[in-house]
């Protein structure tokens, strides 16, 4: 059987471990011929390895800093790699949130999101502690069904969005996101679609706008981009 390649050794790490892991966690599970094929030590910092990686096998793999830590992970959608640590009969362990490469707020953003999609339910304990689970199949093609209903009925468009922009605007040029999304009131998807759409056809630009002026609420309520950064505020490009 051939050698694994240093991606592929990287990888096979990966999956065994959620998709993600910090990078000097990494270091220690490729083992010294892993590290010798990257020209990685050790004791080398998280910038020194995510560095090595990026040149031995560019593009290959996503990377996030939180706090002191380096992150890699596969490239993947975050709600994907969120409904990988799901479960349909055990809730999630709230505990380990500490442990992934989001946030507090970005996880339960990416939460509330498949939430809206179907694809992740919430039951509440007598104590009131939220359970999170992965949806199963029964549940995902009935919200599907009704969301489908919605929008044929014409509940979502442009036009609402922009009576909505307006109606925050008030001269400031510029709109929260966060207040947006709780003036429409769509399902978190909906608004999502809505707000990549329009960015796309350049008729809005997302800004990041600053999360330590935000309450943790609506650091939530903001959105979350292809490359996981956050958008805190939206103007229009039209006037």
């Amino acid at each position: 059987m051939p050698e694994k390649n240093t991606a592929d050794l990287i990888q096979s790490v990966l999956e065994k471990n959620k998709g993600f892991m910090t990078v000097k966690r990494l270091a220690d599970s490729i083992g010294a011929e892993g590290r010798y094929a990257l020209g990685i030590k050790k004791g080398d910092s998280g910038k020194i390895i995510q560095r090595k990686i990026e040149q031995s096998e560019p593009g290959r793999f996503m990377f996030r800093a939180k706090g002191n830590r380096i992150y890699i992970l596969e490239p993947s959608e975050p709600s994907e790699l969120v409904l990988g640590l799901l479960s349909e009969k055990k809730a999630f362990d709230t505990k380990i949130i500490g442990s992934l490469p989001y946030t507090s707020a970005e996880f339960y953003a990416v939460v509330n999101e498949l939430v809206d999609d179907g694809r992740v339910i919430i039951k509440v304990s007598g104590s009131f502690t939220p359970k999170i689970y992965r949806a199963g199949e029964i549940v995902r093609v009935a919200i599907s069904e009704n969301n489908t209903e919605s929008e044929s009925a014409g509940e979502y468009t442009p036009e609402k969005f922009r009576e909505a922009f307006d109606s925050l605007d008030r001269g400031r040029i510029f709109v929260r996101i966060c207040d947006l999304r709780r003036r429409l009131g769509w399902p978190r998807e909906v608004f999502d679609n809505m707000l990549k759409d329009l960015r796309d056809r350049e008729v809005i630009q997302l800004h990041t706008g600053d999360a330590s002026l935000m309450t943790p609420d609506e650091v939530a309520d903001c959105f979350i981009d292809e490359n996981n950064f956050r958008k805190g505020s939206v103007t229009w490009h039209v006037r």
